[in-house]
């Protein structure tokens, strides 16, 4: 059974009106006002009253402390002509604390974590920028027309913003929407899951370019919340090298791969945090963001 599609020019005059930053902005300040207003546990231990406890704090942030480059655990990832992967930092391991807060931040309408998963994201991606010698631009992966819909938010470009308004990162280095996702069919997700990770990957939605996007003559680096495979990256990899971009990297909030010490562990159990090399990744230099406490 063949299921209707709206026609390419709709969905792209979609995208450009409920994405707009005149709708986004309003929807987003009203997910913020009800993630603060509305009564709310720890997202980690449940303890009333704050949407993350000072206890998880502290280990969140000690588990953010030191950003790792995690290429290493992600198959899926584009090869560069050496064989080596497309570098990813990320800032922790997707467990405990820091998986806690991505998945409210993301799936519970608890935004204000965004000055949680904020200062972390900003120490990846300064350790990232850092390395370059000209200014960056900043690509946040996008999330689908359904997700956007659903949360009223894009979780990335919320975080992304954040930064930006409290100067984080070098004047020089900006972010912008070039890529969006042309949804599959309606029954793509529920196949997706007797396949394999690799058979995954091919057969996802597929990410596309804005129309008539500004090709940027700078570096590029992509933003996502958590790094799994790499599939998703290497999608955008794909679709903005092929537009002549300079794709240089990736960063990400978290990261799912084991350290190399706990492969085959489950990443829910409780263990070291802050470890010295996380995640199958080599440490990233030591230096980290010196930010305020959280508020």
């Amino acid at each position: 059974m063949e299921y209707p599609q709206l026609p390419e020019s709709w969905a792209r005059g979609l995208d450009s009106l409920v994405f707009s930053a005149t709708v986004q902005g309003p929807l987003t300040a009203l997910a913020e006002l009800g993630s603060v207003a509305a009564p709310s546990d720890c997202v980690y231990c449940r303890s009333p009253d704050a949407v993350m406890c000072r206890t998880c704090r502290g280990a969140f942030r000690a588990a953010t402390v030191r950003p790792f480059e995690a290429q290493e655990g992600a198959e899926s990832l584009p090869l560069d002509p050496g064989g080596e992967p497309l570098p990813v930092m990320a800032a922790g391991i997707y467990s405990r604390e820091v998986s806690a807060a991505v998945l409210a931040f993301k799936n519970r309408q608890r935004v204000s974590l965004a000055g949680v998963l904020g200062p972390a994201l900003a120490g990846a991606l300064r350790l990232a920028v850092d390395r370059f010698d000209s200014s960056v631009l900043l690509v946040p992966i996008p999330s689908t027309r359904l997700a956007r819909a659903h949360r009223g938010y894009a979780p990335v470009d919320v975080l992304l913003a954040w930064i930006q308004r409290r100067a984080l990162l070098p004047p020089s280095t900006t972010s912008a929407r070039l890529l969006r996702v042309r949804p599959g069919p309606p029954w793509a997700g529920a196949a997706q899951k007797s396949k394999g990770r690799r058979a995954r990957a091919g057969s996802a939605v597929k990410m596309v370019l804005l129309p008539h996007p500004r090709i940027p003559d700078r570096p590029v680096l992509l933003v996502d919340d958590v790094l799994t495979t790499g599939a998703t990256l290497a999608r955008a990899h794909h679709q903005l090298q092929a537009a002549g971009v300079r794709v240089e990297g990736a960063v990400v909030v978290a990261a799912t791969a084991a350290p190399r010490h706990h492969e085959g562990s489950d990443l829910d159990e409780p263990g070291p945090i802050g470890a010295d090399t996380p995640a199958g990744g080599r440490a990233a230099d030591p230096a980290f963001h010196d930010f305020p406490p959280l508020a």
